[in-house]
């Protein structure tokens, strides 16, 4: 394709590699000369990508240089892509030493990934799509109706220690064995902060007490370990950064 044909968008994604090769950034005549474009092209096509913020320009020298906007949206689309793969080694390792299943839940996707061991060639996934599951901390469904389900969903380092306080009790057991489904879940937050998925771990058991012994640490260390893989550093170790907590829909 010759330089008369090319797009205003091939231009614009030309001046974006032209710039990520200079770190110091780049005066108006230099990125002419280097895009081989009309300088009046080059000022109108920096207007537009500084307005949507991929371009800045430096108030002391006038040098146009990138912006970290593009790496933000890689992130973004690596988080929730590829969040199976940021949580499956630490479920993965969980699961394959203790009796309970772990899972991954993403809102964005709709969407439950079950880990668990007892395999011959390792911990087992399975992935559910657009149900009512019980790794969403929400409703335990057996023939249609809700059944026994003890849930803690935490949502702050406090709530670990004081599980016993936010343990919701849902479904009633009627004429069936007093089985109960154990579920304790956490959130997973991206580098921004914002919370993008749920880790946790559930069991059945008759009583509470692993739930709250053992459950609750876990699935917070899991979530905490996975947020760790998407790049989020929070100000004090078990401490997660505090954002305005979302609605979390099944």
């Amino acid at each position: 394709m010759t330089r008369d044909a090319l797009t205003s968008i091939d231009k614009a994604l030309d001046l974006l590699e032209v710039l990520s090769e200079e770190p110091e950034g780049l005066p108006l005549r230099d990125l002419v000369a280097r895009a081989a474009l009309p300088a009046p092209t080059v000022h109108r096509l920096l207007a537009v990508l500084r307005r949507r913020g991929f371009v800045r320009q430096d108030p002391d020298n006038g040098r146009y240089g990138l912006t970290l906007k593009l790496l933000d949206l890689s992130f973004r689309y690596l988080n929730r892509s590829e969040l199976r793969l940021h949580a499956y080694p630490a479920l993965r390792e969980y699961t394959s030493r203790t009796p309970v299943r772990a899972f991954v839940a993403s809102p964005s996707e709709g969407q439950v990934s079950y880990v668990w061991g007892g395999q011959e060639d390792g911990p087992a996934m399975y992935t559910a799509y657009g149900k009512p599951m019980p790794g969403h901390c929400s409703m335990f469904y057996v023939d249609g109706q809700a059944r026994r389900l003890s849930c803690a969903r935490l949502c702050r380092h406090a709530d670990v220690t004081r599980s016993r306080e936010v343990v919701r009790r849902l479904g009633d057991a009627g004429d069936r064995p007093p089985l109960r489904l154990n579920c304790a879940c956490a959130p997973v937050r991206d580098y921004t902060g914002q919370e993008v998925a749920r880790v946790g771990v559930f069991s059945h058991g008759q009583a509470e007490d692993d739930l709250h012994t053992v459950h609750v640490r876990a699935a917070w260390d899991l979530a905490q370990a996975t947020s760790l893989r998407l790049g989020h550093l929070p100000r004090e170790a078990g401490l997660p950064i505090q954002t305005q907590e979302e609605p979390w829909r099944t």
